[in-house]
């Protein structure tokens, strides 16, 4: 079975996350990107990971309480090196029409379903639904997506934490996945858990279901994931990370 090297906000390593170069790197390096997006005031949808706007472009802004014409005018990459000073804020229109003839574009949601109409707006009048995935934290939100978007792929992520007491991981993947499944859902998103074992990357795929791992940066770790059968990698160097398991013996190369 084929796996993907996910190119987590673009080759976010090398270049600005969820900005147009870092996403044109990406689908250079591999087959699929991934972004994030959250509505501004208006309701528009912008592509950026976090509530607010510092992290990425120093100037303190709620993306919901600002308007789109007022985040277009930040720089989001010159924290990333002076070479990439001027790249802005990407809205999801232009991220969509960047999407090359033969590549994909995996959608975070991190919003609820009151974006539905918007997104729905936004693909269908790309005329690239087909290169469109989705994924989500919020159930609410994948099970919209489900009946709003019923050609799509839609995925639950799931953040599995550590006890600090009692040393348990939660929640159960295996456990989601039935709620998932029993929605319609397409697949899952988790960490790299303990929980991510054989047993369980079975379960989903005797469900019909994927499995996509995020973040995975080291080969280790990649050979590891590959040999347990998940379906793909979220990485912030796909190229980096597809070259070295080329080079590694043993490497399931025919799975790449």
């Amino acid at each position: 079975m084929p796996f993907t090297l996910i190119a987590h906000r673009g080759s976010s390593h090398l270049a600005p996350e969820n900005t147009l170069a870092s996403l044109q790197l990406g689908w250079r390096e591999t087959a699929i990107c991934e972004i994030d997006i959250r509505p501004t005031l208006e309701g528009r949808l912008l592509v950026i990971h976090d509530e607010t706007t510092k992290r990425t472009t120093g100037v303190d802004f709620k993306v919901a309480d600002h308007s789109l014409n007022d985040l277009r005018k930040l720089d989001a990459g010159a924290w990333k090196g002076a070479q990439w000073q001027g790249e802005k804020l990407p809205t999801l229109e232009e991220v969509i029409a960047a999407i090359p003839a033969g590549k994909q574009l995996l959608i975070e949601i991190k919003a609820g379903p009151e974006v539905m109409p918007e997104l729905k707006r936004v693909i269908r009048a790309s005329g690239k639904e087909k290169q469109v995935l989705l994924q989500s934290f919020g159930f609410p939100t994948c099970v919209a997506a489900r009946k709003v978007f019923p050609r799509l792929p839609v995925h639950l992520l799931v953040a599995a934490l550590h006890h600090p007491l009692t040393g348990a991981w939660s929640p159960s993947i295996v456990k989601a996945a039935a709620k998932a499944q029993k929605a319609g859902l397409h697949g899952m998103g988790a960490n790299d858990t303990p929980l991510v074992d054989a047993s369980s990357v079975q379960k989903l795929h005797s469900a019909g279901m994927k499995m996509n791992i995020w973040t995975v940066d080291e080969v280790d770790a990649a050979q590891r994931l590959i040999a347990l059968g998940v379906d793909g990698l979220i990485t912030n160097r796909p190229g980096w990370l597809k070259a070295q398991l080329l080079r590694k013996k043993g490497a399931d190369i025919a799975r790449m």
